[in-house]
């Protein structure tokens, strides 16, 4: 019998997602469906209360318009396969499950963000914790928090990973998942947060990707 697939086949980086979404997908994870439902116009606003994201209907529909839950798990488990690559935050990482199952864990944490039926539920401070403390940081710098180079990387590779998943094409959830990024960023970054967009569009300029990757999966201006 064939080995069972550990991995979604968005978690293989050496194959563009155009790539791999103009054959056949076989995936025992996601649906994997061809594009977006309706591709909304109408923008969403962003709404918060008292400091706290505000899920509403239309956050619903929004996650329904660009495909659906699986859509998010898909472009998660990509974002995670560049984060296993990653100088800067591959010490963070203190579960080696692979991307899909981390894509998994953060995509259900957006998709109930959203409005979206999710099973279980995750804790993300007890997660960040031991992020914080991981034993793959250097001692120097293990238990401190995250700063502006860890979250404004994670953004870039995030929101690459979105866009390689044609994200930004759907251009009413492009908006208001740029402000879902900034404000969340907030809580573990202050000081990143006013980058978001810039680092949103980072991924736009093939030049970008091509020194990173040349640099050994470090952001050439960072250092």
């Amino acid at each position: 019998m064939p080995a069972k697939t550990k991995e979604c086949p968005f978690a293989d980086v050496t194959k563009d997602v155009a790539e791999l979404e103009s054959g056949y997908i076989r995936c025992p994870f996601h649906l994997h469906r061809q594009g977006a439902n309706a591709m909304a116009k109408t923008n969403v606003k962003f709404e918060t209360k008292s400091g706290r994201f505000v899920t509403s209907a239309k956050t619903t529909k929004l996650l329904e318009d660009i495909g659906g839950s699986d859509k998010i798990r898909e472009f998660a488990t990509r974002f995670y396969a560049h984060g296993f690559l990653d100088s800067t935050l591959k010490p963070f990482f203190f579960l080696d499950d692979g991307a899909t199952a981390h894509g998994q864990r953060l995509a259900d944490f957006i998709i109930q963000e959203m409005g979206g039926d999710v099973v279980g539920s995750h804790f993300w401070g007890a997660a960040h914790a031991k992020a914080r403390n991981c034993s793959k940081r250097h001692p120097s710098v293990r238990g401190n928090n995250f700063n502006v180079v860890d979250s404004r990387t994670w953004m870039r590779l995030h929101f690459w990973a979105a866009r390689e998943c044609g994200f930004h094409l759907h251009r009413a959830f492009w908006r208001w998942y740029i402000s879902f990024i900034q404000h969340h960023i907030a809580f573990y970054t202050d000081s990143a947060a006013s980058f978001t967009y810039e680092d949103s569009v980072w991924s736009m300029h093939q030049h970008n990707i091509d020194a990173y990757v040349q640099n050994g999966h470090r952001m050439p201006d960072f250092e």
